[in-house]
């Protein structure tokens, strides 16, 4: 029995292994139209009948020979393709008793051309070159019946989409995503992913164009994605509605998480409105969500413009969040288009934080441990409008004023403990901030472009005014226990008021004249006129009153900084196909009274600088490039680091403004390097940056006896910054499966002054690590693993010369269960190392979400989620400043879990189906 049981699974084993092997295998060799010179690379591919699936794709070699053997037998069309020629098709019928296939030649034939019509022929590929564009044919890619256009684009070979919904083309950005040509909803790249069905899509286009107001040395061409809709895929809205909630079962205060967002479109024409509530670390809308309602401002309002900060998770104490808001824009005329924003929000966060610090100096060390608390309360609303509009067919009008009131409320309380090297307390300290704001702040531009008959000659007006004017009170307590008998202990209060106020105006003038095809000047004058003014007031109490109203001249001072730049920068252009150089010279002087309102006395500054700027760009085809641009610029001292008045808002960390400051001049260099194939995924991506400052702002502290510091910002030169990396990603078995390494090394360089003593610290670091993502119809998985470790050096004390390391290893899991099931999780490991003691804690974080959907349009779902399933989420980090070590760590919200009931409604009308979910 066991025998004939074992023949009976070699044979099935057998059978199966017979039947895999069976794979068609196609043959062949592509001429030109003499039949006699063999083409090379010319584009091969197998389009299967019955769906326009892509079932594998080549291309041929020196002799013109091709082989396709990925893919069973089945009916499809073989497709050659070769520029300049037109395409040829062949019907094959394969099967397992006719799966090799050869065609010994294959004559390609000249274009067709007709002088008196166009021709035009259907492109039957899935993906091909139509110029310099890059063309995917989205129906030749299989995705799910409820696929948006994200779902599309991880189909395509080269195009990555990260969690957060960024978009990669062969390790490039795609800076901006159009449909139809157009912005969906906003200037992001991911506002359209998320939203369009991937049924509604007939194509998605990756090209090259200008880029919007770049600067001469800069890179003037951005990536762009664009989708071409299927014609009954261009009207519709869309929305959900989202309540989530433990019920208080675990807490006194129930978590909780609301969502409305509704978007409607209609050509040019669209509506959004929102509303979102939170007490729980999502205080932000996501990312997807932000980008998919076109909330372009609450991405800047929340500090979205860092790319690592797109998770939207809060991680800085607890806290809660309301934020409301419409959208609306459309076209005005022919060639017009206007759109306003209104945004309210009212932000509230409750931090909880410690920290150890560790002070290096030449003949001792000292410590101190801080607690600190903070309740702070910002509400604010926004305004802004923006028109445009083609005056002419040569003239281009642009307009966008802005405006934000805000208030906020803040109460701050620090516990301080001062430990000398002998690890005994000297001093225990208590000081509490309150304070009260609000402000008004604009930031509007105005610009105006003419073009000429004769290509390429242009002349530009830009206008650029920015304004604020803050009004704050606050009072300042502060308790100091000493540990010393020969030191008294004491303790003050006093009331602070502080108005400052700025107003910013730039105009620029830009001429462009070409000198040839190849050749243009461009020439550019910068104005602009700066005040920037700052009362401080510090007031103690009157003993005989009781009331805050004798002035503390030490803490007070009224000053004004007076700025006016004029700038002249002339630019030479080289241009061809392939090859970009640009050299400039900007020369601008500097006019600069810093006063002192009180003193009345003035610090007049004149400041002559050249600008340099060089840059090359060399692009041999769409796949390849390579850039270096170096560029020179200066920055001005804040109003904080010139007004000459200390600030002792905390009384132990005591810092002073210096009117002698000069601007800084920063040297930056960058360059990179992109390779990619379209047809295989593989990318190369590496690239350098550096910078060096003259005139850099620097602290110089001085400590007293038990370590407490007074701080002046002072100018330094020698500052250096710089930083390579590299990665590519390497898709194998048809691209289910991708190997992502990357690795990044940083070198910085900065001086300050420690009790007039010079400081140089140098910081080393590298850090690298892979991805490895495996992605089925059902499934995805991605592995990664980081390390990272840096090595700061001081010139002051070898003793604070301490590496540490972080490691970090994650794990993500989807997976598309049956009857609408999905699962998702999330866990990340990360280990410190070489921290202060207490501060060497590893944290597994493991987040998960089980869903269903409901209707047959699967737009009601119902979610479980559980977030830090472990309890060990914190938020740990490690800062060196100088001669300044610090590990820091902040309370956040930790386990808990919620019920999610989510609607999603929409009538988008593509061809085949309603929009069917909006992940």
């Amino acid at each position: 029995m066991i025998k004939n049981i074992s023949i009976f699974f070699v044979l099935l084993f057998s059978a199966l292994v017979q039947i895999n092997a069976q794979k068609m295998n196609v043959t062949g060799r592509v001429y030109d139209s003499t039949g006699i010179n063999p083409l090379e690379k010319a584009a091969v591919l197998a389009v299967r009948f019955k769906d326009s699936l892509l079932l594998g794709h080549t291309r041929t070699d020196a002799t013109g020979g091709f082989r396709l053997n990925s893919f069973p037998p089945d009916s499809f069309t073989l497709i050659v393709e070769y520029k300049g020629y037109d395409d040829k098709s062949f019907f094959i019928f394969g099967n397992y008793g006719n799966n090799d296939i050869n065609i010994p030649s294959i004559k390609m034939s000249s274009k067709s051309k007709d002088l008196e019509e166009i021709v035009i022929f259907s492109n039957k590929s899935a993906i091909f070159y139509r110029g310099d564009t890059l063309v995917f044919a989205a129906d030749s890619f299989k995705v799910g019946e409820n696929a948006v256009v994200e779902d599309l684009l991880k189909k395509l070979p080269g195009i990555k989409v990260d969690e957060n919904g960024s978009i990669t083309s062969q390790g490039r950005e795609i800076n901006q995503v159009l449909v139809d040509g157009d912005e969906f909803f906003g200037s992001d790249p991911t506002i359209a992913t998320r939203n369009l069905g991937a049924k509604g899509v007939e194509s998605v286009q990756i090209y090259e164009k200008d880029k919007e107001n770049a600067k001469a040395g800069e890179d003037d061409k951005i990536q762009v994605l664009d989708l071409k809709l299927k014609e009954d895929a261009k009207k519709g809205f869309f929305g959900k509605v989202s309540g989530a909630t433990d019920f208080g079962l675990t807490t006194d205060n129930p978590f909780y998480e609301t969502e409305v967002l509704a978007n409607k479109f209609k050509g040019k024409q669209k509506i959004s409105v929102f509303l979102l509530g939170s007490n729980t670390p999502k205080s932000n809308f996501k990312w997807g969500d932000m980008n998919k309602f076109g909330l372009e401002n609450e991405r800047n309002s929340s500090g979205m413009n860092d790319w690592n900060q797109r998770n939207n998770n809060n991680t800085s104490g607890i806290p809660q969040t309301i934020k409301a808001g419409i959208y609306y824009s459309d076209k005005v005329g022919k060639t017009g288009k206007i759109g306003f924003n209104y945004a309210y929000y009212d932000n509230r966060l409750t931090a909880n934080s410690s920290s150890y610090s560790q002070y290096f100096l030449t003949d001792t060390t000292y410590f101190t441990k801080d607690s600190m608390n903070n309740i702070s309360s910002n509400n604010s609303h926004r305004f802004n409008v923006n028109f445009s509009m083609n005056l002419d067919s040569l003239t281009y009008l642009e307009v966008k004023p802005n405006i934000n009131l805000d208030g906020a409320t803040s109460d701050n309380t620090s516990i301080s403990e001062f430990i000398g090297e002998s690890q005994l307390r000297s001093l225990a300290t208590i000081i509490r901030n309150t304070s009260n704001s609000k402000g008004l702040t604009s930031n509007s531009e105005a610009l105006l472009r003419r073009k000429f008959k004769k290509p390429k000659r242009e002349i530009e007006l830009k206008y650029i005014l920015n304004y604020t004017n803050n009004s704050t009170t606050g009072d300042l307590y502060n308790t100091s226990a000493y540990d010393y008998a020969s030191a008294q202990d004491t303790n003050f209060q006093q009331n602070k008021k502080n108005d400052n106020s700025s107003i910013n105006h730039y105009s620029i003038l830009t001429y462009t004249e070409p000198i040839s095809k190849t050749i243009k000047l461009q020439a550019e004058y910068l104005f602009e006129f700066g005040d920037v003014k700052q009362d401080k007031r510090t007031f103690d109490k009157d003993i005989a009153t009781g009331n805050f109203t004798v002035e503390n001249t030490n803490f007070s001072n009224n000053f004004d900084n007076l700025r006016l730049q004029n700038r002249g920068t002339l630019i030479g252009i080289y241009e061809d196909r392939k090859h970009t150089f640009t050299a400039g010279l900007g020369f601008r002087n500097i006019s600069i009274n810093n006063r002192n309102l009180i003193l009345d006395t003035v610090i007049p500054q004149n400041i002559n600088n050249f600008l340099p700027q060089i840059s090359y760009q060399f692009k041999p085809s769409i796949s390849k490039r390579f850039s270096v641009f170096y560029t020179t610029n200066s920055q001005q001292p804040s109003i904080n680091d010139l007004q000459p008045v200390p600030d002792n808002t905390n009384p132990n960390r005591i810092q002073e403004g210096n009117p002698g400051l000069v601007p800084n001049y920063i040297h930056n260099l960058r360059m990179n390097f992109n390779t990619w194939s379209a047809m295989t995924g593989k990318y190369i991506w590496s690239g350098l940056t550096a910078s060096y400052t003259n005139d850099a702002f620097a602290n110089s502290t001085s400590f007293d006896q038990y370590g407490r510091t007074v701080s002046k910002t002072v100018n330094v030169n020698g500052n250096i910054f710089s930083n390579v990396f590299a990665g590519f990603g390497l898709p194998l078995f048809k691209r289910k499966f991708e190997i992502n390494p990357n690795l990044n090394a940083s070198y910085m360089r900065y001086t300050n002054f420690i009790n007039e003593q010079e400081n140089i610290t140098q910081n080393r670091s590298i850090a690298g690590g892979s991805d490895f993502e495996l992605k089925l119809d059902s499934l995805e998985v991605t592995l990664g693993a980081d390390f990272s470790y840096s090595s700061p050096i001081s010139s002051l004390t070898s003793a604070s010369n301490t590496p540490f390391t972080t490691q970090t290893y994650k794990l993500d899991v989807e997976w598309q269960l049956p009857f609408h099931f999905k699962f998702k999780a999330d866990g990340k490991y990360i280990i410190n190392s070489n921290r202060a003691a207490g501060f060497n804690r590893n944290i597994f974080v493991v987040n998960s979400e089980i869903s269903k959907a409901f209707l047959p349009t699967e737009n009601l779902i119902v979610a479980l989620c559980a977030n830090d399933i472990l309890n060990q989420n914190l938020n740990l980090q490690r800062q060196i400043n100088g001669n300044v070590v610090t590990d820091n760590y902040t309370q956040i919200i930790t386990r808990y879990f919620l019920l999610r009931l989510t609607y999603k409604f929409n009538n988008n009308k593509t061809k085949e189906d309603e929009f069917k979910g909006w992940y």
